[in-house]
């Protein structure tokens, strides 16, 4: 590869994850090139690896996708298009994808450290910018973003990224000692700043989903350290400074959430003591005591649920949105379901939702692997599960996988697992003149 390609393919990865930090289509033409490159060199490859059933299933499950929205578009009398319904074919790309990662990878360290200094650029200047009102409780949007919800997940997502880049130069010993002390550095730098960015960004959903994912975290975390004497020391005083502040601002915390959170237990109790849990579920949203957001996604939950239950096995396709024309609740505002899960079930049933969850399960196990096999520092298989989890956790109360952010998580991500599938496979990889993972 030539050094202006070599050059041109780094600065794309760069920005394949820069919806992180600027809410804008750029990844989607980052991961396009980075996509083309790969299929050059792969066809031009005389002994290229062969695709393997997982590599299949994806870009079988993306050809199900495009068949069926074009179908269901030429065969109804509106030509239904949907909602942003093209974009749950982006496994097409996974395999691709996986193959351009194995082309950079020799260049993935440096890549990771350039992401590192220009977040912790932008949560600096971002933050800067805010923090006055922050400190009076209103509530900001952290980095470049439409919103303050995307902003909160964006910055959960680089809280637990950097945490194990951390961790990782920390008790790596042959680590590489220039980046090592950058990340000594900057990481703690940008895991305040993230802190402060998610508490000012007020979205009780990424709250939520902190308080699962810190405990996590912890956990790890002091299986990395051992709990040395100095270590312990250090997470202990973070630990009290995070608590601390967590009282210090308590006020603040039950203004913003505790209408929701006495909203939600009341209906909890109403749906234990009643018969029929839609009763209850109505009754809250009738209710003058429950807060505007909970009350609108309530009914965005109960439509969806209607479309599922009307379609459960294999959903609505791009037809969901005529459909909700007809729903209960059909005079809400929004047509974005704020639930991932939802956005699944609605348009492709339980059929969809089993395949893509088996995709999923299938990426987690070959990157669990190739870290037990020694392919990967245990850093990145711990950052590519946390990061899963705490984003699942936000799909609870918001469609985060219909956002830029959730795709580029999505396209990132399972380059990297599909990456790992490829390693291991030692015969295809050998064959490929691939060079071996640092």
């Amino acid at each position: 590869m030539s050094l202006p390609l070599r050059l041109f393919g780094c600065l794309l990865w760069l920005l394949s994850p820069s919806a992180l930090l600027v809410e804008s289509d750029t990844y989607r033409y980052a991961s396009a090139i980075l996509a083309i490159i790969a299929l050059v060199y792969y066809m031009k490859e005389p002994s290229r690896p062969r695709t393997n059933w997982l590599g299949w299933l994806c870009m079988g499950w993306g050809a199900f996708v495009i068949l069926r929205f074009g179908y269901i578009y030429a065969t109804t009398e509106h030509h239904d298009y949907g909602g942003s319904d093209w974009l749950f074919a982006f496994p097409l790309f996974f395999p691709i994808l996986g193959i351009a990662f194995a082309l950079y990878e020799s260049q993935m360290e440096k890549i990771i450290a350039a992401f590192f200094v220009v977040a912790s650029i932008m949560l600096a200047v971002t933050v800067a910018l805010t923090i006055s009102t922050i400190t009076t409780g209103v509530a900001v949007i952290p980095l470049i973003m439409n919103n303050q919800i995307h902003g909160a997940v964006a910055c959960g997502l680089i809280f637990v990224s950097t945490t194990f880049w951390l961790l990782h130069y920390v008790t790596t010993p042959n680590a590489d000692p220039r980046f090592a002390r950058l990340a000594q550095v900057i990481a703690p730098i940008i895991l305040v700043l993230c802190l402060i960015a998610i508490y000012g960004a007020k979205s009780k959903g990424v709250w939520l989903a902190m308080a699962f994912t810190l405990p996590v975290i912890a956990v790890l975390g002091l299986r990395y350290i051992r709990i040395r004497a100095r270590s312990g020391l250090l997470i202990a005083c973070a630990a009290i400074l995070f608590v601390g502040g967590i009282y210090v601002v308590r006020h603040n915390l039950d203004k913003t959430a505790g209408p929701t959170v006495r909203a939600t237990a009341s209906m909890i109790v109403g749906i234990i003591g009643s018969s029929n849990s839609g009763d209850a579920v109505t009754q809250a949203i009738q209710s003058g005591e429950t807060p505007t957001a909970m009350d609108e996604r309530l009914q965005l939950w109960s439509n969806g649920w209607e479309l599922f239950s009307s379609a459960p096995v294999f959903g609505w396709g791009n037809e969901w949105l005529e459909r909700w024309q007809h729903t209960r609740y059909s005079h809400v505002a929004y047509t974005l379901l704020h639930n991932g899960y939802l956005e699944i079930l609605v348009r492709f049933g339980l059929f969809g939702a089993f395949v893509m969850a088996f995709i999923l399960a299938s990426f987690i196990v070959s990157v669990r692997k190739a870290y037990r096999q020694g392919l990967i520092p245990r850093a990145a298989m711990h950052t590519y599960l946390v990061c899963i989890f705490f984003f699942a956790l936000t799909l609870l109360s918001n469609s985060n996988n219909r956002l830029a952010i959730g795709e580029s998580l999505a396209l990132v991500t399972s380059a990297f697992a599909c990456w790992c599938n490829l390693r291991l496979r030692p015969a295809a990889a050998e064959a490929s003149h691939l060079p071996a993972a640092a």
